[in-house]
């Protein structure tokens, strides 16, 4: 895992970078690298991205404003392989061996939802949004992290 992966996963929600940490370790000893491309984003950078598609330039890649995703609590990261230091974002092979490892570690892959199919998304299971948000209003994201459920 290079040091930019690192450094997001040191920012997140300490379970989820332990078991993501696995994942990208578990998929390394198949051949295959997998960095964390994103991690955990303030309300604002999540409003910029909203912004994306619709107001700026670019793909829509969200459907979440600032305080609907659980990146803006630490409970989610992104995910892409890489290739000679290169993300592969058009790897869908590479995306659903990340979502079934993802899955085999009790985590939740953006990749099998109905709606809004998020392949390089994994977070941690067990708040909804509201909860998060009514809890990070209450004492910020130590708070949010203190009432996530374990993981079964």
């Amino acid at each position: 895992m290079n040091t930019a992966s690192q450094n997001r996963l040191n920012k997140v929600h300490p379970e989820l970078a332990r078991r993501v940490a696995l994942l990208i370790q578990a998929l390394a000893t198949k051949g295959m690298t997998v960095e964390v491309v994103q991690g955990l984003r303030t309300f604002a950078e999540q409003d910029e991205l909203f912004k994306q598609g619709r107001t700026k330039p670019g793909q829509i890649v969200t459907r979440a404003k600032g305080g609907q995703s659980n990146h803006n609590y630490g409970l989610a990261v992104d995910l892409c392989p890489f290739v000679n230091g290169k993300p592969q974002w058009n790897d869908n092979a590479g995306f659903v061996r990340i979502g079934v490892e993802a899955t085999k570690l009790g985590l939740d892959w953006g990749g099998s939802w109905k709606k809004f199919i998020d392949k390089p998304h994994v977070q941690m299971p067990g708040l909804t949004i509201a909860q998060c948000l009514a809890c990070y209003n209450k004492g910020g994201l130590q708070n949010v992290w203190a009432k996530v459920p374990p993981i079964v």
